[in-house]
């Protein structure tokens, strides 16, 4: 299955794993170390979604957890999840994905019309519009608006997983694993404190995918420096003679 999208070398996956999965009904080829995103986007695969008002086109924007528009749904029946982002799916053998917020597919979504009446649809028209019948909202214009405008569908059946879950109290709380936050965490323990990193994605952040660093140099043990106590006054300086008048301006001399 051809990829036409993806690159011959790099990257963090593994070519020599091959994993197949289908989004829409259809089947896709992606590998290990794939996230759902970056596997469509390597098999051109990049109308993702609608938008959510008007319904306009929409593919891939990021590469995180602040992606806003390749949101999917996960699974089917009681494991259904709404709301995923793909970029933060790690891809895996038989996952099965489908677009949101589209009907009955992206590339046909019969609601694109509201981008063609976007001029009749400012902010808050909703509420000022529909006042007339006054039975008529909660019987007609609200069912029909919010169907129009809801994001996934969740399940309806219970839940058949069970969840883990844990409290953990540190001294030093690193969010991001990066160099900068992989050795802030090392100069904590070396000073006898517990860290936490906190990484979304890869340990090393960009220095494991990057083909060239730069060498820094930085002390064989690193060491917290504490403020020293400030020294006394002397007998002859300004504070020393208590003067309150003039604690302004020796303050202000330092």
């Amino acid at each position: 299955m051809s990829q036409p999208f993806r690159l011959v070398s790099g990257g963090l996956i593994d070519r020599t794993q091959p994993l197949r999965f289908r989004f829409d009904g259809r089947e896709y080829q992606g590998f290990a170390g794939d996230t759902l995103a970056s596997a469509l986007l390597a098999n051109g695969a990049r109308l993702i979604g609608r938008s959510f008002k008007y319904h306009r086109p929409r593919g891939v924007l990021t590469a995180g957890p602040e992606e806003p528009n390749a949101m999917v749904h996960l699974r089917t029946g009681a494991r259904r999840e709404p709301n995923t982002r793909a970029t933060m799916v790690e891809l895996y053998d038989g996952l099965e994905a489908t677009s949101q917020h589209c009907w009955p597919s992206p590339r046909f979504d019969a609601l694109a019309v509201n981008a063609l009446l976007s001029p009749l649809f400012p902010a808050g028209f909703y509420s000022k519009t529909f006042m007339w019948p006054a039975g008529f909202w909660k019987r007609v214009y609200e069912p029909v608006i919010r169907r129009a405008a809801g994001l996934g569908a969740a399940a309806t059946e219970p839940d058949p997983d069970r969840y883990e879950k844990m409290h953990v109290h540190v001294d030093v709380l690193v969010v991001g694993g990066g160099p900068a936050g992989i050795a802030s965490a090392v100069y904590a323990g070396s000073e006898g404190m517990s860290a936490l990193v906190l990484e979304d994605v890869a340990i090393g952040g960009q220095a494991g995918t990057s083909r060239s660093t730069c060498r820094w140099s930085a002390p064989a043990r690193p060491v917290l420096q504490r403020p020293r106590p400030r020294p006394a006054p002397g007998p002859g300086s300004c504070c020393a003679r208590n003067a309150p008048s003039s604690a302004g301006r020796c303050a202000a001399s330092v």
